[in-house]
């Protein structure tokens, strides 16, 4: 005789397991169009390139016939430039156009936003929903004004690294709808960085976006320094990601021994 409240269970069980599978095997799809595999060689190597006085260095296989027709991301590389320089050690796996730009304010974020449209208008192959931001310190700090002048001219950055900083702990929910954040901050770092940094998690707790979101907590020392990161997910998708680190001060370096870090930046994209 059928045990229904076994057959119930098991049913549960295959119901969960094959949503499970869809979701990885989407996660693959979605990983596999964004981020292709290649294998490249010496020729293939990023060019430089200088757009309205602005210099760009291109893509690993810009000029691969195979890519023709292939966009690619933007890395804007914020004041102090970490973020270009760790992006190096995974450039041919990313492959993006990044520029330095040493700029934190609203009107530079327009300025920024114009430029794109400019070197797109060119011929540039930039995927305009794949543009990212890291910054640290002043850069930390003045990420959320550049992402308020990009929003200006109707545009948005697709993901943020934000690694301390002392002011600006309102992103503003319209961007945060859009744009993916991953903020670090040392806890040893000054203590005005540190409420700012506090103040952003319950900032974007609360905005509306974030209404459904799971949050979930884990604790790791990956990176050197024992660290917590609460996370927020939407769909399933980590749009906000805060991470404190303990014994940390003011360097970006540990944040990027997180060899997942890069991983999810270039996983997000405004037309997921």
């Amino acid at each position: 005789m059928i045990n229904l409240k076994q057959s119930l269970s098991t049913g549960i069980t295959i119901l969960f397991l094959s949503l499970l599978a869809v979701s990885c095997a989407q996660e693959a799809d979605d990983e596999a169009r964004l981020n292709p595999e290649e294998t490249f060689t010496q020729v293939d190597a990023p060019l430089s390139y200088t757009v309205a006085a602005l210099n760009v260095t291109g893509p690993w296989g810009y000029q691969k016939s195979a890519n023709k027709e292939r966009l690619y991301p933007l890395l804007v590389s914020g004041c102090w430039g970490e973020g270009e320089r760790n992006y190096q050690e995974i450039e041919q796996r990313y492959p993006a156009f990044v520029i330095d730009y040493q700029k934190n304010g609203v009107s530079d974020g327009e300025k920024l936003a114009d430029w794109i449209d400019l070197a797109i208008a060119e011929g540039y192959r930039i995927d305009p929903n794949r543009i990212y931001l890291t910054g640290f310190s002043m850069g930390g700090s003045g990420s959320f004004p550049l992402a308020r002048g990009m929003h200006n001219k109707g545009k948005f950055f697709a993901a943020i690294i934000r690694v301390a900083g002392q002011s600006e702990s309102d992103l503003g929910e319209e961007i945060a709808k859009e744009t993916a954040v991953w903020y670090h901050i040392g806890l040893t770092d000054t203590e005005k960085r540190v409420q700012v940094a506090r103040q952003a998690l319950e900032t974007f707790r609360v905005y509306a976006c974030n209404k459904k979101a799971k949050e979930t907590t884990e604790t790791d020392d990956i990176t050197g320094h024992e660290r917590t990161t609460i996370t927020l997910a939407r769909s399933g998708t980590p749009y906000f990601k805060y991470s404190e680190y303990t014994d940390m001060g003011h360097t970006p370096s540990p944040c990027y021994k997180d060899k997942e870090l890069f991983p999810w930046m270039f996983s997000m994209s405004l037309d997921n």
